[in-house]
Order: C-alpha cells, then structure tokens, then sequence
C-alpha cells in the first residue's frame, strides 16, 4: 500500500492549477470598439507606453471647427502651447502617481452620433461622433487604474481625437 505522500504533489499541483484558472476567469471580457477606434487606442496607448509625449500632444484635445473660427487671429498657436503643456502635465503626474505604461484592456465602449441640431440640447462641445472609452490599464505602482477617454471624430471618415481623459486608480 502506497503512503499519502505519493498524492500529496499532484494533489497540490491540481490545486494550484484550479486556483489559476478561476482567478483567470474572474476577469472582466474585453469589450469591442470599431476597427478606427482600436487603431486610435493602439496608437494612444502605444505612446504612452514609448513616453511619446509628442503623439500624446497630437492626439489630444479637441477643438471644433466653430471653436477656432471663433478664436482671435494669432491665437490658435497659443491655444496649442497650452494644450500641450497640459497634456505633458497629465503624462508627468499619472507616471508619477502610476508609474510607468504596461498595456490596456477595453472594459466597455458608448458611441454615439450628435448632429449639429442635437449638439446643444446633448450640452456638447461639437457634432459628429462622440466615443467613451473605458479601459483597466496596468501601470508599474498601480495595477489597475481605470481611463476614460472620451473621442471625438467629425465625420465618419475623419480621425479620432482626445476631448477628455480621466485616470482613476481602481479600488
């Protein structure tokens, strides 16, 4: 008769294999975007994992074509200046607080056409297509930290771009 002890690894292994295998299931699905919007995020996302904060200042910050009628000749440069002080300013605090990029998942997509009739009564800054973006990213201080970036394109045809961002580490 054969002691317990000849049990006693396998059983130990088939455990460890059952614990990896529900802990992988727990997580959350990726959620599918259109084809644009994956090259968008591949994009985005591929910046901030190479700190190319110059793509980052590119793809961020929306500004509508009645916007920038509206501006004083001279003004848009300005306007531009800010916006990528801005966008290097974020880069800087979420590596500061999250370290450094290691990749994302997409949790959940919203896309939503917004015609220039509907562009008020909607409280939004332009027509067109308007994406929200959730994703779980994984950084090198916090695992997990949720970004919300809400897109902007304003036709079908044209690119994405960045109107918003929000990077909250999850609980």
């Amino acid at each position: 008769m054969r002691s317990n002890r000849t049990y006693i690894a396998p059983f130990l292994t088939f455990l460890l294999v059952a614990l990896v295998a529900c802990i992988k299931g727990r997580e959350e699905p990726s959620a599918s975007v259109p084809a644009d919007c994956q090259q968008f995020l591949v994009r985005y996302f591929d910046a901030w994992k190479s700190k190319d904060i110059a793509t980052l200042q590119a793809l961020s910050f929306y500004l509508s074509p009645e916007e920038r009628s509206r501006l004083p000749e001279g003004s848009l440069e300005t306007w531009r200046e800010s916006k990528n002080k801005l966008v290097t300013e974020n880069f800087e605090r979420v590596t500061r607080d999250f370290g450094d990029f290691k990749d994302y998942r997409v949790l959940k997509a919203k896309i939503g056409t917004i015609s220039p009739t509907d562009r008020l009564a909607a409280n939004t800054i332009d027509s067109g297509i308007h994406t929200e973006v959730v994703c779980k990213a994984r950084f090198a201080k916090k695992r997990d930290v949720h970004v919300a970036l809400y897109l902007i394109k304003e036709t079908e045809g044209s690119p994405y771009i960045v109107g918003a961002w929000n990077f909250e580490a999850s609980l």
